[in-house]
């Protein structure tokens, strides 16, 4: 019986981005990027399009970063949110409906302002590793994610050279175990959104 997860890999867009999908095309794999609209210009325009032209799916995670919870008001919340939507809209004509709030931080106006913009919230099912850390070692990052695997998981990994290198065990290794990793507009689609497992307590705004 086969089982589906996502992984959406945060704060690109940069290198080694085309590296992970690579690596994806390898297994017949898919996932998603939570990307900042602070990252987006002319030489990443390139890793975007490469993405979307691989079947990955584009999700926002904010402009700058911020701690959208701790923001003053709603339009600046919207502004976070909305800027790499627009970004990506004005260079590649691709609309983002998703996104990965930064540090799975959030109140009850980023809530209400992610759903006034029409926004699937991502969350976190599965254990990285802290891959965000220059500390984490590939080894480290490949045991956590192998050892907390789960069918409906949405993955929170990072663009790192640490992360693609545990990637480059964890895939073999997932597929063999009968995983299919998918997109997570693919992952909705096949668990009718409310299977998805996020590992905090809010579930899709729709």
């Amino acid at each position: 019986m086969k089982k589906y997860m996502t992984f959406v890999f945060d704060d690109g867009p940069c290198e080694p981005m085309c590296e992970i999908v690579d690596l994806f095309k390898t297994y017949g794999f898919t996932g998603g990027f939570a990307i900042m609209g602070k990252k987006i210009n002319d030489s990443t325009e390139p890793m975007l399009r490469y993405a979307i032209e691989n079947g990955f799916t584009l999700v926002s995670h904010s402009k700058t970063h911020a701690h959208l919870n701790k923001l003053e008001s709603r339009e600046e919340i919207a502004y976070e949110l909305s800027a790499p939507i627009v970004e990506v809209k004005r260079r590649l004509g691709y609309e983002i409906t998703m996104a990965r709030l930064p540090y799975i931080a959030f109140n009850d106006a980023v809530l209400e302002v992610s759903k006034e913009l029409g926004l699937i919230l991502l969350g976190q099912g599965i254990d990285g590793g802290n891959d965000w850390s220059n500390d984490a070692s590939p080894e480290t990052v490949a045991n956590a994610i192998l050892s907390s695997a789960k069918d409906g998981a949405v993955g929170c990994l990072h663009v790192k050279k640490t992360t693609l290198e545990a990637l480059k065990t964890v895939l073999p290794k997932l597929k063999d175990e009968g995983y299919v990793l998918l997109s997570p507009n693919e992952l909705i689609k096949i668990k009718n959104k409310t299977d998805i497992l996020y590992g905090f307590n809010y579930d899709f705004i729709n």
